[in-house]
Order: C-alpha cells, then structure tokens, then sequence
C-alpha cells in the first residue's frame, strides 16, 4: 500500500484548484447476479410521494382528504433523474415518492434535526416489512455532511434506488432487505448544501452565523468523541473549525439523538468526496483501534468489490495513515466509540468514511475534484451499492464483538 504518495496527492487536492473533465466509462457485466462483484446495469423505475409529520414519526405516504391530493407538488421524473443534480427541496421529494411508491419496503422519518435557517434534516428506512422488522440490525448510511460533495447526495439516493427496485428481482437484495434495515440520511447539511447551489460551490460547514460576518461549522469536526483533541481548528473562519463545543450542532445533534433511538445499528458509513479511499478509526490518535483486523479486513474486501464494477482503485486505510494531523470529532470514530456503543445497546459499530471518485490524481491536484461529471453519477452508484451490498450481508453474519 503506497500511502505516502496518497497522501501527498490528497493534501495538493485539498490546496489547489483546477480544471479537469474525468469520465470513466462503465464496463459490461451480467446481469441479475447474486454476487455483488456482479452487478446489472438497470434504469430507474417510476416511484410515489408522502408528507411529514411529528419527531421521529415514520411516514409512509401523503393522505388525501377531498381536494387534498390537488395540493400535492409535481411527481419527480425518477426516470431522468441521475441526469443531473437536484436542491435540496426536490431531494426530499424523491425519497417522499420513494417511500409512497414501495410502501412495504421504505418509511419515511422526519425532522430528525432543524437547521439554523429552519430547514429540516430527515431519514429513510429501507426494509422488508413484517419480516421481524422491530428485531432487524441495521446500518446506518450518511451523507451530505459537507455541502460541496454533491457526489455523496447522489450516491445516497442511488442506493435507495437500487434497494428498492432490486428487491423481489435480486435474490441477494432481496435476502438483504429481508434480514437488515438500512437507514439513509441523504442530506445532513441543507443549509450549506443550498448555499452551494447559490453562493459558493466549494462552501464546506454548515451556516452557523459565528458573528463578524463568519459562517459555519465544519459538522465533521463536531461530533461528541474526543472532540478538540487535534486535526481541527478552533478559528470561526477555518474550514475545519470545530464549533464551540462538542455536538453544538443541530445537525450533528440531531443525528446523535437518532442513533440513540434505534439501539440496532451494526455498521455506519459516512460518504464523502473526493480521494477514492475507504477510511475506518482511529482518527484521534495513531494508535490502531481493538477491532483494526476485523475492520481492515471489511474495508480491504470492499474496495475490491468497487474494483470489480467498473475497474476503480481505492485504498483502504486507517484514517490517520492519510493524514499528516490527528483528527478528531469526525464521525468514523463517534460511531465506533464507547459513546455510540453505550447507546446502541452495548454493541460497537463498523464504521467508515468512504472518499468517492475521482481520485487526487484523476482531478489534477485541484477542488475541482468535488465536482463530479453527472456523467459518473451513476457508474459511481453502481459501485458504491456493490459495496453496501457486501457490507450489509457481511456485518450481520459478522457483528463486531467487545474485546
């Protein structure tokens, strides 16, 4: 594993910016595998819509009561919507579709969070219902944490598509869904996602107003395990600024709050761009974490399930071996920390950050990396779902266990 000239290359990309157009066409492979190496290259199916109401209340579909149903917004255009990108507003419309159209298979779960311009941050379940769904592990997808990788939202709606228009034709989705419940949280930033669209398309943290005319929080520095401990900053105006304190976010808040709700949760990924790189703990500290074999072993086996779709290389790491600094209250080491495992009943988490394509290199060393070609929105889906595939079926016949 060549690490040091991945570092190098990540770092230059996180300083530089230039243009470049990457396209990576996709290869053929069989269709209707059980294997996750081998997956079909299908089309988005038409799906349906509902309403939120209450904290943490699931909801399925919009109700319609005489004239009610004249009020609902235009139906999404699933079959072009990997076409382009989408605000955060049609987003939430697509997974509100998505659980009317597969009503047996997703719920819709409200304002888990309000951001500081009142925008909500919300969760889908993916799931066979009736099928013990009180009992099923779970795992646990996030993404959108920072607001310029547009590439994350879309894989995160990629794979709510691919869960549910597989499940019935694929027997290994199908087992899947059977057997775990996947949650996904397709946009945990809105407020800096939307000032993305409008005023900054690199903007990163989230809309804090820290005064002076200095905004956001870098969410992914604010989480409640070691927070502050090094890798990142305590300047209002810093990309990494960590906030005032540990979980003084609403969003990160929010999410904290959820996952201590559900107490089933076996494995957690959060999805970012862009180094091509599959990260796990330990973040604050160069020490390896208790679980490194059996964590190593899932992140090394799932960047070769990505090789197998569409050739693409990623590397499987400790998230400290890719970075020059410690990092600390980042999400890869809240979900596996004693915290998280306290409140989820006792059992300790799989946790990973993945870094999307393209690569450093591929991007030429600059910001533009964050930019994906909608060209590869849905090559990158199919790879990430081959992923999430194996990582599900693994991690439930595989639980981590306390040492």
């Amino acid at each position: 594993m060549r690490l040091m000239p991945l570092t190098a290359a990540f770092l230059l990309a996180l300083a530089a910016a230039s243009p470049v157009v990457v396209f990576n066409k996709p290869t053929k492979v069989a269709s209707d595998a059980s294997s996750p190496l081998l997956l079909s290259i299908h089309k988005p199916q038409a799906q349906g819509q509902g309403q939120s109401q209450g904290h943490f209340a699931p909801v399925v579909a919009l109700e319609e009561s005489g004239d009610d149903h004249k009020k609902r917004p235009p139906r999404v255009n699933v079959t072009a919507w990997f076409e382009s990108y989408h605000r955060s507003d049609d987003i939430r419309q697509y997974f509100l579709q998505l659980a009317d159209d597969y009503r047996d298979l997703v719920t819709f779960v409200p304002q888990l969070a309000r951001t500081y311009e009142g925008r909500e941050v919300y969760a889908v379940k993916i799931g066979a219902k009736g099928c013990e769904s009180r009992d099923k592990p779970q795992v646990w997808i996030q993404a959108l944490q920072h607001a310029r990788e547009w590439a994350t939202g879309t894989t995160a709606q990629y794979l709510a598509h691919h869960f549910t228009s597989r499940y019935g034709k694929s027997s290994n989705v199908t087992k899947i869904l059977r057997a775990a419940e996947i949650i996904i949280i397709p946009n945990m930033n809105p407020d800096g996602y939307e000032f993305s669209w409008d005023a900054d398309r690199l903007w990163r943290k989230n809309r804090r107003n820290n005064g002076n005319g200095i905004y956001g929080v870098d969410l992914n520095r604010n989480w409640p395990d070691h927070w502050g401990n090094g890798g990142s900053s305590t300047d209002p105006d810093a990309e990494d600024y960590g906030g005032p304190h540990a979980n003084s976010e609403p969003e990160v808040r929010g999410l904290v709050n959820f996952f201590k709700s559900q107490r089933r949760v076996l494995g957690a990924v959060d999805l970012h761009t862009h180094a091509q790189l599959i990260l796990r703990p330990q973040g604050y500290t160069n020490a390896s974490s208790p679980h490194e074999a059996e964590m190593k072993h899932v992140g090394d086996t799932m960047a070769q399930v990505i090789k197998g779709v569409h050739e693409m290389e990623y590397t499987s790491a400790r998230l400290h071996e890719v970075s020059p600094l410690l990092t600390s209250g980042s999400t890869v080491d809240w979900f596996y920390s004693d915290q998280a495992a306290s409140a989820n009943g006792g059992q300790r988490a799989y946790s990973y950050a993945f870094e999307l394509r393209p690569s450093p290199e591929g991007s030429e060393g600059g910001k533009i990396g964050f930019i994906l070609p909608i060209e590869e929105v849905v090559p990158l889906g199919e790879e990430i779902a081959a992923a999430m595939e194996y990582f599900v079926e693994y991690i439930v016949k595989n639980p981590l266990k306390e040492k």
